[in-house]
């Protein structure tokens, strides 16, 4: 009998502990995003335009307001018209601040004052 008390006490105490670790967490905030975007083909600037998103955006998202976009696989393959070629090793690449992107447009999400370049240039 006792045995059976301990099993209902730990079986309750469980259920209530993961019943109390599923509830949701306040969200935080979305916070309003200013940040420059530019391209660059051929060592060109062809576009500078300043954006304003949210925290919560990601930078796919931003393009795409901003730009015609065409993807493959998550991979930008063309902006405005500019296309990548791989037969030349011409690819579109970004960097965040002067520093090389590290994930995916889809994965990057940006914050105040950020300085975003991409560029479509010959893989040298």
């Amino acid at each position: 009998m006792q045995k059976l008390v301990k099993i209902t006490t730990i079986f309750t105490l469980s259920v209530g502990l993961l019943g109390a670790s599923a509830q949701p967490v306040a969200a935080a905030k979305a916070k309003t995003v200013k940040a420059q975007i530019t391209l660059t083909v051929d060592n060109k600037k062809i576009s500078k335009k300043k954006v304003t998103t949210t925290s919560k955006t990601n930078l796919m998202k931003v393009l795409k307001k901003h730009y015609t976009i065409k993807e493959d696989d998550g991979m930008i393959t063309s902006i405005n018209g500019h296309k990548q070629n791989t037969k030349a090793q011409k690819y579109w690449l970004y960097q965040i601040n002067g520093k090389d992107a590290t994930k995916g447009a889809k994965k990057t999400y940006l914050k105040n004052n950020d300085k975003v370049s991409f560029t479509l240039n010959a893989d040298k």
